[in-house]
């Protein structure tokens, strides 16, 4: 897979993993996402740039997911045990997503 392919894809995803924490009220991790987000849409930066883009994308959010009380301890709360259980798996699949397309 070609970067720019990469960038579309992580773009997809994290503008998804924004929908999430927006549909939580998070004031917090967004701010990560969308700094994210931007870096991926910012056409002037990308372009000749595409595998420097790529791991500054992915050092940003490794350093959002290090650590106790980081992203990774980011999660859904629902009263209904069920309700919450389903809601944090989909984050979470969203989360395995994102780590396998830096991986590809």
């Amino acid at each position: 897979m070609n970067q720019e392919t990469k960038i579309t894809r992580l773009l997809e995803l994290f503008k998804k993993l924004r929908g999430i924490l927006a549909s939580e009220d998070d004031k917090n991790w967004i701010r990560g996402i969308e700094a994210i987000i931007f870096d991926l849409s910012s056409q002037e930066a990308i372009v000749g740039n595409e595998d420097e883009v790529v791991r500054y994308v992915e050092y940003t959010y490794k350093g959002m997911c290090r650590g106790n009380g980081s992203f990774s301890d980011f999660y859904i709360w629902r009263d209904d045990f069920e309700e919450r259980v389903s809601e944090n798996e989909k984050l979470n699949n969203l989360k395995e997503k994102i780590w396998r397309e830096f991986d590809r």
